[in-house]
């Protein structure tokens, strides 16, 4: 099975997936709304400049049906004030003026004419025409004028009126206007008609394209047999977007935070949890070794120490009879002796490693037992050289068992002055830190590589010829029965300081 942690990394993954697949599908939704409205609105503007058109092209005609009713009924009627008494320019410039025209000219049948106001035409040499009642556009000179056969004299009567205001009426109402008005509206970018482009669609086709450096959603459809073409502005969308992709980002990034901040939580826990389950573990064996050592222990201890008490008591029995022995006899038997108790001590210190440590508290002046030891040893280290210090910077009592941690001291000083027969010197140092008291005891003569000094506390591990390597177990043992700690460093070369932590 995975870690938890990396587990917890996969699922955010798939999280993060999941909105990038959202993100995509949000993009292309927003797309195709756009292109849908793009269509509609162009459709819209499709139908707008269809029907303009054709209401331009019926005001067209209206207009000039109008006109035309106008100007024909004005030359009839200056025409028949003329049979009744010919006008003079003067008067035919009067009467235009009156009736709102840019002037008349009756032209008679022996060609002559007579016109008021004189060059209303311009430039334009009018003539009579064989298009009676016709009406007829001089753009050139922004004028509309009709020519009428005279009904009973020859010749024929033209009318003319100032094109100016039709004209803008016309480019008001006409579709150039309306394409050059359409880019002012929001969202329009241009409008163009291309004429008799061939197009085979029926319904407007939107593309993307870049019109100087800008992007427009390009649609055409079919204006007859024209192209309309509407540029619409991409704005919004691009906008819409970039809004999209900038809430995929921070939510991807702070989802990614997230999945690796709770990974990290994760990591941390599953690892407290195994470290925890190994500590247990090794607790659980340490107990079981010391079970089966404990088990052990007291049956070497049966077996052997009886035979040992009866070979001790031989022997001492030989030493009481030694007056008949000779001396080597008797040297051989304080030797025996002596290896006998030796092993016995062997046989109690494995008893006290295997037996468990119950200590019995009550208070304890850690002062007192250091100058009770430091007196029990202070003819050994002064015949060896050896230079104590004693820094008491905690004057209280703990909660302790007396006879243990006298053994924990005793055991600390006697290697400290074992490590140093040529002399040297021992710090101690007992002083209060944060919840803790601190026992240290530094001294010189330290031999030992780094690995070596990495089982100083390791049960049956001794640098001496006659050590049974279990003192400072025991003393480690003792520490760990009371809660605290043996801490060993080396400060310096060929220095080693060894810290009882002892909680208060």
């Amino acid at each position: 099975m995975l870690p938890t942690w990396k587990g917890n990394l996969i699922i955010f993954g798939v999280l993060i997936i999941i909105i990038l697949g959202y993100f995509f599908w949000q993009v292309n939704q927003a797309h195709q709304t756009f292109l849908e409205q793009v269509r509609s609105y162009s459709a819209m503007l499709g139908g707008v400049i269809e029907l303009n058109a054709k209401g331009a092209v019926l005001s067209e005609e209206i207009v000039k049906e109008i006109m035309q009713t106008f100007l024909g009924n004005t030359a009839r009627f200056a025409d028949y004030l003329d049979m009744i008494q010919p006008f003079s320019p003067e008067e035919l410039s009067a009467f235009a003026k009156e009736a709102g025209l840019a002037g008349i000219r009756i032209i008679r049948a022996d060609g002559g004419y007579t016109e008021g106001p004189a060059g209303w035409s311009g430039s334009e040499n009018l003539t009579c025409t064989d298009k009676d009642g016709f009406l007829q556009h001089l753009r050139t000179e922004h004028l509309y004028f009709l020519s009428r056969t005279r009904e009973r004299l020859p010749g024929c009567v033209m009318v003319g009126l100032t094109a100016a205001r039709i004209e803008k009426l016309h480019d008001q109402v006409g579709l150039p206007y309306l394409l050059k008005t359409l880019p002012g509206l929001a969202g329009i970018k241009y409008v163009k008609i291309e004429p008799d482009s061939g197009n085979t669609f029926s319904k407007p086709e939107i593309r993307l394209t870049n019109n100087q450096d800008e992007t427009v959603a390009q649609a055409q459809m079919p204006l007859g047999k024209d192209t309309l073409i509407v540029a619409m502005d991409t704005g919004y969308f691009m906008a819409r977007v970039r809004q999209i992709r900038h809430e995929f980002f921070a939510f991807s990034a702070v989802l990614a935070v997230l999945g690796i901040f709770l990974s990290w939580l994760l990591y941390r826990y599953q690892n407290a949890y195994l470290n925890q389950i190994r500590t247990y573990e090794r607790e659980l064996a340490r107990q079981r070794e010391d079970a089966s050592l404990g088990r052990a222990a007291a049956a070497i201890a049966h077996e052997i120490r009886n035979p040992l008490n009866a070979i001790s008591m031989g022997l001492q029995r030989l030493q009481i009879e030694s007056d008949e022995l000779s001396d080597d006899s008797q040297k051989l038997v304080a030797t025996l002796l002596k290896a006998v108790q030796r092993t016995d001590s062997i046989v109690k210190n494995i008893r006290r490693y295997a037996m468990p440590s119950a200590p019995r508290k009550q208070p304890v002046s850690m002062e007192t037992i250091l100058n009770h030891i430091l007196s029990l040893y202070h003819q050994k280290y002064e015949q060896q050289g050896i230079n104590v210090t004693t820094t008491i910077g905690y004057d209280k009592s703990i909660m302790a068992d007396p006879d243990m941690l006298e053994e924990v001291v005793e055991n600390l000083m006697k290697n400290s002055i074992e490590a140093q027969p040529d002399g040297g010197y021992i710090a101690i140092r007992y002083e209060r830190k944060d919840a803790d008291v601190v026992l240290s005891v530094e001294n010189s003569g330290f031999e030992l590589s780094a690995e070596q000094s990495e089982k100083i506390l390791d049960p049956y591990f001794t640098t001496k010829t006659r050590g049974t390597g279990l003192g400072m177990a025991i003393a480690d043992r003792i520490v760990q029965a009371h809660g605290g700690r043996l801490v060993l460093s080396s400060p310096d070369s060929g220095v080693i300081r060894i810290d009882v932590c002892l909680p208060l």
